[in-house]
């Protein structure tokens, strides 16, 4: 199981996890309840560039998560079926293991989505 955090869009923010084929996102404000969300629901998932983040309405605690990220850390943006979105950070490894599992499972190429989700 790998760590993520969502920053921004239709979840909760905070820490998730991804596994094989699924991510395990806050449910709740209170992050009680998760939610389950098969990598085959993901209908586009593209690299966000720092500019674009940081043009995100986010408060100065995440702002300053961005600016300070790691080169290891990578941002992405992820359309669902149900048009929902979400705005998220990992680790190069655990996005390579997302790019594969949405090129499986929803049988999509991550290089040819459109940039913005």
């Amino acid at each position: 199981m790998s760590k993520l955090t969502v920053i921004a869009g239709d979840f909760p923010t905070g820490v998730g996890r991804f596994t094989i084929r699924n991510f395990t996102l806050p449910g709740d404000e209170n992050h009680y309840l998760c939610e389950t969300v098969s990598a085959q629901q993901v209908t586009s998932i593209s690299k966000a560039t720092e500019e674009f983040l940081l043009l995100l309405d986010t408060d100065e605690a995440t702002k300053e998560y961005i600016e300070t990220a790691s080169r290891d850390q990578v941002f992405f943006m992820a359309k669902l079926e149900d048009k929902r979105r979400l705005i998220a950070s990992t680790d190069q490894r655990t996005y390579i293991k997302i790019i594969k599992a949405v090129e499986k499972e929803a049988n999509i190429s991550p290089e040819l989505t459109p940039t913005a989700a």
